[in-house]
């Protein structure tokens, strides 16, 4: 009975509340998912019919989001303007007044009305300084200023390029920028820039569906990234009593035990063992140079290195034998059950058990505990829009491959939707998800999106001045890839025959002269040289052994490798005996100087040759893409340039006055740069 009341109690507790919620949340709501589903003009016409209402407070409300919905889904900077303009007009008491002339602002920036829009921000950020944009206004001020800036390098069809802006670019990478030729081949490129974006707005390339398309995809990631910078970085806090108290309870964490710093030699049988062991202790032989000729274990690439390791990590007969030695001590034969052969180990180092110090690890205690609240504070934030959309996921529909797998806010997820999701993921990852254990991944990353974005539209994220910088800046770098993909890129033809030809003309630059690969010993003695010379003759000892352990030349540490040599590297003398020396050949002994005796060892042959076609064909081909791609950019923006008017103001750093060059002279202009006013 008591369940029962309780139960009364609860539901019209649930009514009650339901008739006290604003109608326009619930209106809003059905806007935000038509966003979420890119259905603009459903979410117009229903603004549209729903800003006709004569309440005062609905017709704000929805005139408003009319507005941002022109502004930030439409770009028609115009209607946005207007709506804009008539709210702040007729609701000039309203306390979101200046949310209206910070969106003001950034429709006059769209449109690329610096100088008004400037005012808009000015008044913002002084006049309501605690409005919720005042600090974004006063962040886009200084990206306004940029253009408003009264010294121009240059100006197409009116659109200045500062010097601010010039200079900007300039010091991205100011060694590239030393002369002034240079100069102006950069002030030639932010001239093609513009004049390619705004040929790109003509032909309403940012209306097409795959533009929309993309812009939105990347708007929404930009949008993410500010709210998890919003939301969670800046928000985690680990205070100095937080670290202390995890490093009370987690001391055994940060106990490094005892480590051994080895190198390993692995032979087949005893006998090479023993004969190896008596050859490294006898000449005292550099341990890696002898493991990288003769191991048997894939550590003979680097020396034998088995790095530093602690206990539990190497075979059991190797840690006996390696934590019992003391440093730099090299062990007898052993054998080893688990390597199949005989072991010869040298202890390079070792590291006795220490506790690290809470100073020592405080940093990284810092991290672990700020990545756990970052974990927790995100996964609440997210379940919470989750929660606040109604989600119906059939897990049996994504096992038998049904078509609607998930109902997120009245949309079906289907299969379509993840195969979609399934070809943005690199070929290489692809497979994993491609299970029903994987598609559901995938599906819980797709409802994550759709929540917050959807929660980000409410909150009007989009409006922040980080996110605005960005978006413009993405915009405009879509448009001229687009623009340069449509006019350069797809206009490339480059066949096997023109290859072939290019090959052909070009043959001469693909003939290679003979060189050699040689090691070389240089001691001081010509005494030393001979006994050398001997050892190295007979192949008792590698030729780099010996090079590391007497030469003087600074080819030592690599074995006296000296690369490949070419006619002409080394002098007559030496060539002439070299160059004429079979593969695997000792040279004879050469006087250098009074001090240096030298005598080297041929390691490979490559005979003069010329490079078969199919070698070079991938590199031609590329080359005589880049030519074409040159060609073809240079005629398209010389060909906007004709159309356009240009006028430079770009002198050299010497002081003088120059009148602007006129390339389009149609009118008279000014013989100073203009002053912005």
């Amino acid at each position: 009975m008591k369940n029962l009341i309780a139960s009364m109690l609860l539901t019209l507790s649930l009514i009650s509340i339901g008739r006290a919620i604003d109608p326009t949340i619930a209106e809003l709501n059905n806007i935000y998912l038509m966003y979420s589903r890119a259905d603009y003009q459903s979410a117009e016409q229903k603004l549209i019919s729903l800003s006709a209402t004569n309440n005062p407070k609905s017709h704000f409300i929805y005139s408003l989001e009319l507005g941002d919905l022109y502004f930030d889904k439409l770009n028609n900077f115009t209607r946005a303007e207007s709506i804009y303009k008539l709210l702040s007009e007729k609701y000039p008491k309203d306390p979101r007044l200046p949310d209206i002339y910070y969106r003001l602002g950034l429709t006059y920036e769209s449109e690329e009305r610096y100088l008004e829009s400037a005012q808009m921000y000015e008044m913002v950020a002084t006049k309501y300084r605690k409005s919720k944009y005042a600090q974004d206004a006063l962040d886009a001020i200084e990206r306004c200023f940029k253009k408003n800036y009264q010294d121009l390098v240059a100006k197409v069809d009116g659109y200045p390029i500062t010097r601010i802006e010039f200079d900007d670019r300039v010091s991205q990478s100011p060694g590239n920028y030393e002369t002034f030729d240079v100069k102006k081949r950069l002030l030639d490129d932010m001239i093609n820039e513009r004049l390619m974006y705004q040929e790109a707005l003509n032909r309403s390339l940012d209306h097409t569906p795959e533009f929309q398309s993309r812009l939105s995809e990347i708007r929404n990631n930009i949008m993410f990234q500010n709210w998890y910078d919003r939301e969670i970085t800046k928000k985690i806090k680990v205070t100095e009593g937080d670290k202390k108290s995890y490093y009370s309870k987690h001391k055994s964490e940060f106990i490094i035990p005892e480590q051994v710093s080895a190198r390993e030699i692995l032979l087949k049988t005893k006998p090479e063992a023993d004969s190896i062991y008596r050859l490294i202790t006898t000449y005292n032989l550099p341990f890696d140079s002898v493991a990288s000729e003769t191991s048997a274990a894939p550590t003979k690439n680097n020396g034998g290195d088995l790095g530093f390791f602690y206990r539990g990590v190497q075979p059991k007969e190797i840690e006996d034998v390696a934590f019992k030695l003391k440093s730099t001590a090299i062990s007898q034969p052993f054998y080893s059950e688990t390597k199949n052969g005989y072991l010869i180990l040298k202890v390079e180092d070792k590291k006795p058990k220490v506790i690290r110090t809470y100073k020592e690890v405080a940093a990284e205690i810092e991290n672990r505990l700020r990545a756990q609240k970052t974990e927790e504070t995100f996964k609440s934030k997210t379940d919470g829009f989750k929660n606040a959309s109604s989600i119906t996921i059939d897990e049996l529909a994504i096992k038998e491959n049904r078509d609607t797998i998930a109902i997120i806010d009245g949309e079906a997820m289907t299969q379509k939707t993840i195969n979609d999701y399934l070809a943005k993921i690199p070929p290489i990852y692809r497979s994993e998800f491609e299970t029903p254990e994987g598609k559901k991944r995938i599906l819980d990353e797709l409802i994550l999106i759709k929540t917050w974005v959807k929660q980000l539209e409410k909150e009007k994220f989009w409006l922040f001045n980080s996110i605005v910088g960005s978006l413009q800046e993405t915009k405009k770098n879509l448009l001229l890839d687009n623009i340069r993909r449509i006019e350069v890129s797809d206009k490339i033809i480059v066949s096997d025959n023109d290859i072939q030809k290019a090959y052909q003309k070009n043959i001469a630059d693909y003939k290679e002269t003979k060189k050699i690969r040689t090691r070389e010993i240089t001691v001081a003695t010509e005494s030393l040289a001979t006994a050398l010379r001997k050892e190295a003759m007979s192949g008792k000892i590698p030729f780099d052994s010996l090079a590391r352990q007497y030469s003087t030349a600074q080819t030592k540490w690599m074995g006296g490798d000296m690369g490949y040599l070419t006619p002409g590297a080394r002098a007559k003398e030496i060539e002439d005996v070299i160059f004429k020396l079979d593969n695997g050949k000792i040279s004879r002994i050469f006087k250098i100087s009074d001090s240096a005796y030298t005598f080297m060892k041929v390691e490979e042959i490559v005979e003069a040759h010329t490079k078969k076609f199919d070698d070079v064909k991938t590199a031609l081909q590329r080359s005589l893409r880049q030519q074409q791609e040159q060609e073809l950019y240079s005629n398209f923006t010389g060909g906007l340039q004709k159309t356009r008017l240009i006028e430079r103001y770009l002198v050299d750093e010497i002081p003088q006055e120059e009148t602007p060059k006129i390339e389009n002279p149609k009118q008279e202009l000014p013989q100073q740069p203009p002053q912005q006013k």
